[in-house]
């Protein structure tokens, strides 16, 4: 399981060198680094998260929070390869635009994640208080 740790980490450099892009107007190269990190979080909420819930009403809001995800991934990657087939002066603004969309969601799934890897850690943590090392509906 990823650690809250490893997460801000792995935000906290991508954040930087995403920025720096950006300043420097390096489209192409900001969304070069920006989707796999949307893959790697969407893969978080998946392996780390989802796979963990035990409430199939919970577990199924979870997937349907992160099939969103999904579908936006996959909608920035048709965009991006539709592009490759217009003239680099029009797909500017595009890119532009599928930055927002990604750094966007990018945001709200690291928010997604975090939340519920801290309510799983306290569960966890106020359970083996109790001696169960297992809470009941999460893990």
């Amino acid at each position: 399981m990823t650690s809250i740790k490893e997460l801000e980490e792995m935000m906290k450099e991508f954040s930087e060198e995403f920025s720096q892009l950006l300043q420097e107007n390096k489209f192409d190269e900001a969304l070069d680094v920006s989707l796999p990190v949307l893959k790697k979080l969407i893969d978080i909420a998946k392996n780390d998260i989802v796979e963990n819930i035990r409430d199939p009403t919970v577990k199924k809001i979870s997937e349907e929070i992160i099939n969103g995800y999904e579908n936006t991934l996959a909608y920035v990657e048709g965009i991006l390869e539709g592009l490759k087939l217009v003239s680099p002066i029009y797909s500017l603004g595009e890119k532009e635009r599928l930055i927002q969309v990604v750094a966007s969601s990018i945001n709200e799934l690291f928010s997604f994640i975090m939340g519920a890897l801290i309510i799983v850690a306290d569960l966890t943590a106020a359970l083996s208080k109790q001696g169960d090392s297992s809470p009941p509906g999460v893990v």
